[in-house]
């Protein structure tokens, strides 16, 4: 084919914001995570209503009374958020996925009163879940509901990492919580085409909301371990060595960003092999050439001359070993053989000043600077003859490699990401996603190289680091000769610190604060904080689950509750709600309006663990000796004594899997590593060392997990190892 004729028209039609275009690589199965969800801090008020006024939203002056008092769509979602510990990112994407509130302009009342579609079903609604506050307020509550209640197999349908069929005719098993109460709320997968279910909720997600914001292509490099990484099918893959990185790439092609950030994505297969890598399976003596992506085969004896490799060399060809699953998962390339012409690739230039790339005998030429860069690093082309050059097939213009970011002259910024080109919105969210440094090294792309990916979704990531300013003035604050009749009583939830797991029979202390935004003085000693278990009238954790407010708060003051309580003896999860009340003028205690709120606190044993010191490697050699490891575990139990022999440490992979580094000739059993041997008691405070191997050998390259647990198998008792059943980490086998 031709290069392509520049058309200003077309180009501007393919880059607008596409209504059909792909979105981002779609995991049915993970769509967003537990932490994304569960982030009820996610945005401040100030940020929700900037991103609305930018949208043109018609949320953006939407009002309704809550309690009597008048708010924002911002005020509700980020209240509803903060109260129920829910991402108000997670809020905003149902208004759009629901009823696409975000970017209309306008809207009709029936939108805005069934606006996340919570309680409708085949064209009927629950007349009692209709306005967009209680839209909203049911949409974040059950998000609860469905984490507690779907760990029960078949309770709502859709369970985590349990096969379900959904309406549209798909199975799906969804990695996590998050992703399974999508499905309760929407049991539809979705497509393209007919029902967009949470296929459109995730194309909402990841235009607007994701922490996972480096798309497919992405290179990273970890800030604190100085690992590489590539994003691929929405899963981090990390390069199992710095030279296998940097055998294909330089380092400043890397994204530098925190650990916290990488967190968001599972792991994936890890990096084990370069670009241009003979391999094979053990099963079969047929080899391939791994290049861009593709697999191609070598076919006849002589195969290898064509990348260079002779009889006459002094050492055999020994090909890389994969999976038979990695390499079925490989699109297949066009075979190689003796004949053919630059396999791996090749820059090259005659006397002109264009630069083509020639594989397998066609030849691509570079449009501009930008794909030289971004490409190639702007890599120096071999000089070839012109009667060389015009021998090669011409083939389409060279197009952009997954990962590029460029920007077009008038610009505009661009990334390639699933074999898409994707706008960013704005060059602050580019700075923001990409850094500074990167930022100011962007090439500029003509608008011919640009046209030669079809366009994706665009990236408009909402500005979540926006605060509010210490003097935020309520949007009922601000309404000037405006009546507004108030509910004498009403809280605006605040603050809860209190401990997510506590030893059984501990005293801890719980602080709440609520700020009065009623009408009326919040009194000392007619304001309870009531605490109660879920699903009991009484509290677990303290006698008497009434406390006064010891101090009166005025409107818009905040009351605060010091708690002292008392884990229970026996272990357990605990939901524990926190309500607050107040004396009517009847003289009855009843519950204050915005003033409900829960924690899960969950009760370890008395008997538990503190590792205070381990030399666990964070890397081992694969098929090297047996690394010898020690790990002190002092005794932390009230009363309770260790009888060495039977204080086991064991060991697993994830998945509660038997663990790879299983070492027969050291190991009690194919689990227990072993048992404290530097003295037969531990008593409470003292420390017990336990000695073991972790064994390599035919263990591959890859990231591993080991989960430690403790029992004492005298009494039958869990010991909780720095306060959680598990004590987990994380180990690199390298080649």
């Amino acid at each position: 084919m031709n290069t392509k004729v520049l058309i200003t028209i077309a180009i501007a039609l393919i880059l607008a914001v596409p209504s059909m275009a792909q979105a981002r690589f779609y995991d049915p199965n993970d769509i967003l995570t537990d932490a994304e969800l569960n982030d009820g801090n996610a945005l401040s008020r100030t940020a929700i209503q900037r991103f609305l006024d930018q949208k043109g939203s018609v949320l953006r002056n939407t009002t309704a009374l809550v309690n009597g008092v008048p708010k924002l769509v911002s005020e509700m979602i980020y209240e509803l958020g903060q109260s129920y510990g829910i991402s108000q990112k997670f809020l905003l994407a149902k208004l759009q996925q629901e009823q696409g509130l975000i970017e209309k302009s306008t809207a009709s009342d029936t939108k805005l009163d069934w606006a996340t579609g919570y309680s409708c079903f085949s064209g009927r609604c629950n007349e009692k879940y209709r306005g967009i506050y209680k839209q909203l307020d049911a949409a974040a509550d059950v998000q609860r509901i469905y984490n507690e209640r779907s760990q029960s197999a078949g309770y709502f349908g859709y369970q985590k990492d349990k096969e379900t069929k959904t309406r549209d005719g798909f199975t799906v098993k969804p990695e996590n919580q998050a992703t399974t109460n999508l499905y309760i709320y929407t049991p539809y997968k979705g497509s393209l085409s007919g029902i967009g279910g949470n296929f459109f909720f995730s194309r909402v997600w990841n235009q607007y909301f994701t922490e996972r914001i480096y798309p497919d292509g992405a290179l990273l490099r970890d800030s604190a371990t100085g690992e590489y990484w590539k994003i691929k099918n929405n899963k981090r893959r990390q390069y199992i060595t710095d030279a296998i990185y940097l055998s294909d790439h330089a380092p400043e092609d890397a994204i530098t960003v925190p650990s916290e950030r990488l967190v968001y994505y599972q792991i994936g297969e890890p990096i084990t092999i370069t670009n241009n890598t003979v391999v094979k399976t053990n099963d079969s003596g047929v080899m391939y050439l791994l290049s861009d992506g593709l697999k191609h085969r070598l076919v006849g004896s002589s195969a290898l001359a064509s990348l260079g490799y002779h009889i006459a060399d002094t050492s055999s060809i020994t090909p890389t070993i994969i999976s038979k699953n990695e390499l079925n998962d490989l699109e297949e390339g066009e075979p190689i053989t003796e004949q053919s012409l630059y396999p791996t690739g090749i820059l090259v230039k005659s006397d002109g000043p264009s630069i083509f790339y020639v594989k397998h005998s066609i030849k691509q030429l570079l449009l501009d600077e930008a794909v030289w860069q971004e490409n190639f690093n702007k890599e120096e082309p071999v000089y070839v003859s012109q009667s060389v050059l015009d021998g090669f097939t011409l083939g389409d213009p060279l197009s952009l490699n997954e990962g590029s970011l460029v920007k077009s002259k008038d610009g505009k910024y661009y990334t390639i990401s699933n074999n898409k080109i994707k706008r960013i919105a704005s060059a602050d969210i580019v700075k923001r996603v990409y850094g500074i440094a990167s930022f100011n090294i962007v090439p500029e792309a003509s608008d011919e190289l640009l046209e030669l990916t079809d366009a994706g979704d665009p990236i408009e990531y909402i500005d979540d680091t926006v605060e509010d300013p210490i003097n935020y003035i309520s949007y009922a604050d601000r309404q000037q000769n405006v009546t507004i009749q108030k509910n004498p009583y009403f809280a605006l939830f605040d603050t809860l610190i209190a401990p997510k797991s506590m030893l059984a029979g501990a005293n801890s202390t719980v602080t709440v604060k609520f700020r009065n935004r009623g009408d009326v003085n919040w009194p000392a000693g007619q304001v309870y904080l009531k605490l109660i278990d879920e699903n009991h009238p009484t509290s677990s954790f303290i006698e008497n689950n009434r406390i006064p407010l010891d101090t009166t708060a005025t409107y818009n003051r905040l009351a605060m509750f010091d708690v002292g309580i008392t884990a229970p003896i026996e272990p357990q999860k605990i939901k524990q709600w926190f309500i607050l009340e107040y004396t009517d003028s009847s003289g009855t205690i009843v519950e204050m309006p915005g003033g409900l709120l829960n924690q899960e606190i969950n009760v370890i044993s008395d008997v538990s663990a503190e590792v205070v010191e381990h030399d666990l490697p964070v890397a081992i050699k694969a098929n090297s000796r047996p690394k010898q490891v020690e790990i002190h575990l002092k005794n932390n139990s009230r009363n309770q004594v260790w009888t060495s022999r039977r204080a086991a440490l064991t060991l697993k992979g994830g998945d509660d899997t038997e663990s790879v580094f299983y070492d027969p000739g050291d190991w009690i059993d194919n689990e227990t590593v072993g048992v404290p041997i530097n003295q037969t008691l531990i008593r409470p405070g003292e420390t017990g060392t336990i000695k073991f191997t972790l064994d390599p050998r035919n263990v591959r390259p890859a990231i591993y997990k080991l989960v430690f647990s403790m029992e004492l198998r005298d009494i039958e008792e869990t010991v909780y190892i720095n306060g959680e059943q598990f004590w987990e980490r994380l180990i690199r086998v390298d080649k």
